[in-house]
């Protein structure tokens, strides 16, 4: 789920042409929150994290998990 989150997270960042540290200043989420989930260390983000993000680029959570990069299949389930 992480690597979906990030993948997705990026293409926000993408398109806005932010970096970590932009989205960590504006969704008020830890850099180390971030980086944590960016590497890998955060296998499961929480909701709340995901909700966080979504927000602070200013769409849904559903619009922001309506992406092949969270369909079941793209997905590595524990």
């Amino acid at each position: 789920m992480s690597e979906a989150v990030t993948k997705r997270t990026e293409e926000y960042l993408a398109e806005r042409g932010w970096t970590i540290y932009r989205l960590s200043r504006e969704s008020l989420l830890p850099v180390s929150t971030l980086r944590n989930l960016y590497s890998g260390h955060t296998k499961s983000p929480t909701l709340s994290v995901v909700f966080r993000i979504a927000e602070t680029f200013g769409v849904s959570a559903s619009e922001f998990l309506n992406s092949p990069c969270f369909y079941p299949e793209n997905l590595e389930l524990e």
